[in-house]
Order: structure tokens, then C-alpha cells, then sequence
């Protein structure tokens, strides 16, 4: 038969230790805290993986649309690409305003690099987000 040795009450935490504890509790919250912010600003800003191309513009007609933060776009229909829609800063008061300034020409439009061809084309969709834009430099200058 054995016998149970008698065990022995642990002595209490120390205010130190529990400091200790509840910093590195407070640190590991906060780390599991910081971690999917990071990943979710890691795409925020400025696209980095955005090229040039060119676009021959026919019309372009401003649109509300049902979304809370952005809504109004600008609608670009063209000859060689597909449905181009600008978003960027636009409101009720100037959405309409900057659709007239577009006349049927070719436009430079930045979108993301896997929606240009080898060649600069700019290829598959039924409508492409551009980030920006610019008139095209006249051939010959």
C-alpha cells in the first residue's frame, strides 16, 4: 500500500508576477490584435501593380450607384477595350461634371498589370476598374 505524499500548497503570486503576467498577456492580445490589421493595410493605398494603357474613348456617362463609399462612377465605353469605370473622388456635385470633359479620343488608363496584354493591349472584362487616367500622347510628338 502506498501512501499519498502530501502536497505541498503553492505559495501565492507576487504583485510582480502578476504584473509580468498580465503585461505579457496584454502583449500577446495585442499582437493578435495588430496581426490582421496588418495584412488587411499590407493592400491598402496606392496599388503597386498597376501599368499604362491605352483606350480609344467613344462616351463616358456619370452613374449613381447603390454603394455607400463610392457612390458615383463614370462609365467609359471605347473601341478596343472593355467597359473602363472611374470611381476615384467622385461625388453628386462633380461626377457629371468630369464625365463631359472625356471627347472620343485615345486615353492612357492605368489598371492592374494582369489585365494588359504582351503587346499593351488591354484585354478580358466585362468592366475594368481604372485607377487613373491621362489623354495619350498625340502620335508624331
Amino acid at each position: 500500500m502506498s501512501h499519498a505524499q502530501p502536497v505541498e500548497p503553492k505559495a501565492p503570486k507576487t504583485v510582480g508576477q502578476r504584473l509580468v503576467g498580465l503585461a505579457f498577456l496584454l502583449m500577446v492580445l495585442w499582437f493578435l490584435v495588430l496581426i490582421p490589421f496588418g495584412f488587411i493595410s499590407m493592400g491598402a493605398g496606392y496599388p503597386s501593380d498597376l501599368r499604362w494603357g491605352v483606350c480609344n474613348v467613344t462616351q463616358a456617362t456619370a452613374e449613381e450607384t447603390r454603394d455607400d463609399e463610392l457612390p458615383w462612377r463614370i462609365v467609359l465605353e471605347s473601341t478596343n477595350c472593355p467597359t473602363l469605370i472611374y470611381t476615384d473622388g467622385l461625388t453628386y456635385d462633380n461626377a457629371h461634371g468630369l464625365a463631359s470633359t472625356f471627347e472620343q479620343a485615345p486615353y492612357e488608363v492605368r489598371v492592374h498589370e494582369s489585365a494588359i496584354d504582351v503587346d499593351g493591349s488591354i484585354r478580358y472584362a466585362k468592366e475594368l476598374k481604372i485607377h487613373s487616367y491621362r489623354p495619350a500622347p498625340q502620335e508624331g510628338t
